[in-house]
């Protein structure tokens, strides 16, 4: 709890600093003529798609695809009738956000705002590439303060729900996981993206004019610290990423990167890590015999009290509702509850029993809501053996759920947040980008495309053939995945694909680099070219381990992270270290960054 207190606090505090800035800038900055400016009506559309994000309507698209920068500014792009400068823009303000992760309920930055507002205010205010980024930055994160109070108001909905489960309303408490809520995230997430996109793309034109003519560094700084906060992203995904026996793929990735010439094409990167992850499998673990949850001989017989469709309509209100009334006091526990309803109102007739089960599943849960389905699917087929009569008690149910759920979040967040989304995102940046990553002023659709068929596949197909499973093989079913080994040898697959793929990303996303120079003896040495010359990129790869390990080793926060990159980067890019101009063959006064 306080954790949860010092990041409201360093949110609220840096959320103020910012507005106050902002505003002082904007006051003081004239107008400009010829700034594009919103309509009203763009505006709005606009600040209802980043509401959608965020909200339960996208069937766990929301968080998985739409929140992603690449997706928001193509959105963005094709309702500002400029899809191609959209997705180029969204596709840049991702690399950002390449490895944003959401993990029991904390949220370092908002990439969701920075792709929706960054990339409104850029086409908007007629910014661009540089000046976008260096918006989009901050934006994110001021997402942090609207998401605590998300979290700490929704606390207040389950309480509403435990007194319609007393009454055995079983209609009410599942409405009171998406009625009551909707209107609140509609209120703090569309309401002020409308009027920022509506007031503010003249206004920041015009302070982002009057920054670059009176300071230009802080532009600079600002678009140096865009460039190093691809690393807090790659970061986070290493936390997951280097442990085990596979680490060292992240190395192989980045050197191979490293000395390859021109565009980075990341797809057939992918296939070539892929390759060499089936051959790390086969040679320290083997294939295996290839047979996967067949669920065997000890898979009981159902009692026949449920169909395929109940279990399927409780799969498909968790898919869409699952983080609905997501809160610190229960998290994901009214979710849960909900998808129970249309199993409860099948299984138990008498209003005692039905008030038992509601209250049992009104309760604390959290977990990863793809792989987690297996609980669901465990606990389903718990219920329906207690209703044909078996002693099965509430303990033994909770005890299942609570024991389950933090594994099979590691196991979740690790393949989904961890790989997949990651590798499908660069992808899909690398495709919309044309490989150029970074400099690309118009982007392919196919880019946004791929990534959100491969999310759709991975949320919707791998989810609903999970959960299913964890009915169909009852209590057994997590010790038959883990037994059959398949699970272990994907992982360890999984995590040399990932670590490969993660060292590219951190040689063609981290962008770091120094003018400084220095004189020696009348000669003139580039600092840059002397680290250069012993390895290509070896800031960017200091400075992502430097994170990495202030994140898994010494628990900093990525917000404070953050923070801190963005001060560094602008307070670097000031002028006072010794520099060269080249084509003027003079000394000059140069930021630490270029």
């Amino acid at each position: 709890m306080k954790s949860r207190k010092k990041q409201l606090s360093i949110a609220m505090a840096l959320s103020m600093a910012l507005l106050v800035v902002s505003f002082v800038v904007v006051k003081a900055a004239p107008v400009q003529q010829g700034d594009v400016g919103m309509p009203l009506g763009r505006a709005i559309i606009i600040g209802i798609l980043y509401y959608m994000a965020m909200s339960p309507w996208l069937a766990n698209l929301g968080f998985t695809a739409f929140y992603r920068p690449l997706v928001a500014g193509t959105l963005v792009g094709i309702v500002m009738g400029r899809p191609a400068e959209g997705i180029a823009i969204g596709a840049n303000i991702n690399v950002l956000y390449l490895g944003w992760i959401s993990a029991g309920g904390s949220l370092p930055g908002d990439p969701g705002l920075a792709g929706y507002l960054g990339t409104a205010l850029a086409l908007g205010g007629g910014l661009d590439l540089n000046a976008a980024l260096a918006v989009a930055a901050p934006l994110g994160l001021l997402g942090g303060l609207t998401w605590s109070l998300r979290m700490s108001a929704c606390s207040i909905i389950p309480h509403w729900a435990d007194r319609f489960a007393e009454e055995g309303n079983v209609k009410a408490v599942a409405r009171s996981n998406y009625i009551y809520s909707q209107p609140f995230l509609f209120v703090i997430y569309a309401v002020p993206v409308i009027l920022a996109a509506y007031l503010g793309s003249s206004a920041v034109a015009s302070a982002l004019n009057w920054i670059g003519a009176n300071a230009g560094w802080v532009m600079g700084g600002l678009y140096a610290a865009s460039g190093m906060l691809a690393a807090l992203g790659i970061a986070l995904n290493l936390k997951f990423l280097l442990r085990g026996n596979v680490w060292p793929y992240y190395f192989v990735g980045f050197i191979v990167t490293s000395f390859m010439e021109g565009d980075v094409n990341l797809l057939m990167l992918s296939i070539i890590a892929a390759a060499i992850a089936f051959f790390h499998v086969l040679f320290t673990e083997g294939l295996g015999s290839g047979e996967v949850l067949k669920g065997g001989a000890e898979v009981k017989e159902k009692p026949g009290l449920l169909a395929k469709s109940d279990v399927f309509n409780a799969w498909w209100r968790w898919l869409f509702f699952s983080h609905a009334t997501y809160n610190w006091e229960r998290m994901q526990g009214m979710g849960f509850a909900h998808s129970m309803t249309p199993i409860i109102e099948k299984l138990y007739t008498k209003k005692e029993d039905v008030v038992a089960a509601l209250k049992r599943h009104l309760v604390f849960f959290n977990t990863q809501p793809d792989f987690g389905g297996i609980i669901h699917g465990v606990v389903i087929s718990m219920e329906e053996q207690r209703a044909s009569g078996a002693e099965i008690s509430d303990d033994a149910i909770n005890g299942v759920k609570s024991g389950l759920m933090g594994p099979m979040a590691g196991i979740g967040d690790t393949l989904q947040q961890g790989i997949v989304i990651p590798i499908a995102l660069a992808i899909g940046m690398n495709i919309a980008t044309g490989g150029a990553v970074g400099t690309a002023t118009r982007g392919n659709i196919l880019g946004p495309l791929f990534f959100l068929i491969i999310a759709a596949a991975f949320v919707w197909g791998f989810g609903w053939f999970i959960f299913w499973q964890g009915y169909k093989q009852g209590q057994s079913a997590v010790t038959n995945i883990l037994q059959s080994g398949t699970l272990n040898r994907f992982i360890t697959a999984a995590g040399v694909l990932g670590n490969f793929i993660i060292g590219a990303l951190t040689v063609s996303f981290v962008a770091v680099s120094t003018p400084v120079t220095l004189v020696i003896g009348g000669s003139t040495f580039a600092i840059q070219d002397i680290l250069n010359s012993f390895m290509p990129n070896l800031l960017p790869l200091l400075l992502t381990l430097l994170i990495w390990w202030l994140i898994a080793k010494k628990n900093v926060s990525p917000t404070l992270i953050m923070v801190v990159i963005i001060a560094v980067g602008v307070l670097g890019a000031y002028p006072i270290w010794p520099g060269f101009d080249p084509e003027a063959g003079e000394a000059i006064r140069v930021g630490l960054f270029g």
